[in-house]
């Protein structure tokens, strides 16, 4: 799982930064979930629904900014990052795995609340729409720190048994 990150070298082409930053993003998320997952299931059984339709509301909104912070925060790390350079590869490295926390803290409450069905809905349609807005944040960020792929022509230009 890891052995895309290792293999990047100093300067990744676009295509496999882009591998790579998902592949961080989906571990970082798993790593975040599944302790979460074990923990907030059994409490989200035994514990009784939320008293009122307030309650869930803040619940809602506090996951909504939650989620929306990360992937600022994210965002944020990502910007400086220079196309083809070891700090840009790095900074899009980190920006994926603080990505993962956005889908995650939505996922985390839902699990609390599996005795109020609308609410489980509603944060599991928020964590849904967290984790697509990640998953399109990488393509971005691939774009903006890795070098340009090589066009069909440069094979040539790029081939050490050609350039000696």
């Amino acid at each position: 799982m890891l052995a895309p990150l290792q293999r990047l070298g100093d300067a990744p082409r676009r295509a496999a930064l882009l591998g790579a930053l998902r592949r961080a993003y989906l571990l970082a998320l798993a790593a975040l979930a599944v302790p979460g997952l074990l923990i907030g299931v059994p409490f989200g059984v035994t514990s009784s629904p939320a008293p009122n339709s307030a309650a869930l509301l803040g619940l809602g909104a506090s996951a909504l900014v939650c989620a929306a912070l990360a992937l600022g925060l994210a965002h944020r790390k990502a910007r400086p990052a220079v196309p083809g350079t070891p700090e840009g590869r790095d900074l899009s490295v980190q920006a994926a795995i603080q990505a993962a926390s956005a889908p995650a803290v939505p996922l985390l409450m839902a699990c609390t609340q599996l005795r109020s069905p609308l609410t489980l809905l509603a944060l599991l349609a928020l964590t849904l729409l967290a984790l697509a807005v990640g998953w399109a944040s990488l393509t971005l960020w691939a774009r903006r720190a890795g070098r340009p792929d090589a066009a069909p022509g440069d094979a040539a230009l790029t081939d050490p048994a050609v350039t000696g």
